[in-house]
């Protein structure tokens, strides 16, 4: 394990802690960002083991993506009423598809872009959503202590430059192009998702004491 991942998992941790410790106060939206971190702390040290093992840490993300759209879009499915039928449905779309994408096209050894793409495109989408719905309903609280606005704005960051950098990934695998350089951007935009999650973590837990 690189010292970088290893910051990389101890930041994730960090953030999942946050999430543990004030978990009570939390409304329903950061519970199930909580747990994600969590459930992305796991799939990630597993994929130390599969490194280890068999030099190919893809199998694990095969089982977490249908794992992260879940949550990921659920969180947005609590402010985003409108779309309930469209994001209720996306999640048996989304599973069946990266069933179909495993068994056809993108193998367990492969890094599965195919259900990443639309996966980025939909957290985009629900992201831009909701700041639409955020500049229509402006509160008194100010933006930077609103832990929606700094989970969002990370969201939005990281997803799109994740649908450019894994749309040319296993392309530039395949025609031995370095791809050190989109996975050094990745592992920087992963620790500020992360970061910027566990605050966004806290500022909910402080919510109540904020708005009085």
């Amino acid at each position: 394990m690189t010292q970088r991942f290893l910051i990389y998992l101890l930041l994730l941790f960090t953030a999942f802690l946050v999430g543990l410790f004030n978990f009570k106060k939390l409304s329903r939206p950061y519970k199930l960002l909580t747990i994600f971190l969590l459930i992305t702390f796991i799939s990630e040290s597993i994929t130390r083991v599969f490194i280890k093992e068999f030099r190919n840490s893809c199998p694990p993300y095969h089982i977490y993506q249908p794992l992260q759209y879940f949550f990921i879009t659920a969180f947005y499915l609590s402010y985003l009423k409108k779309s309930t039928a469209i994001i209720s449905w996306s999640w048996v779309v989304f599973t069946l598809f990266t069933i179909l994408n495993l068994t056809f096209f993108q193998n367990v050894w492969t890094v599965p872009t195919n259900a990443m793409l639309p996966a980025n495109i939909a957290y985009v989408l629900c992201a831009l959503l909701l700041f639409k719905n955020m500049l229509q309903n402006t509160g008194e609280q100010p933006l930077l202590r609103q832990g929606l606005f700094w989970y969002n704005t990370s969201t939005l960051v990281l997803f799109t430059f994740n649908f450019f950098c894994w749309s040319f990934y296993n392309v530039l695998l395949k025609t031995k192009n370095s791809t050190l350089t989109l996975s050094d951007i990745t592992y920087v935009l992963n620790m500020q998702y992360y970061l910027t999650t566990g605050i966004a973590i806290y500022l909910d837990s402080r919510r109540k004491q904020n708005e009085q």
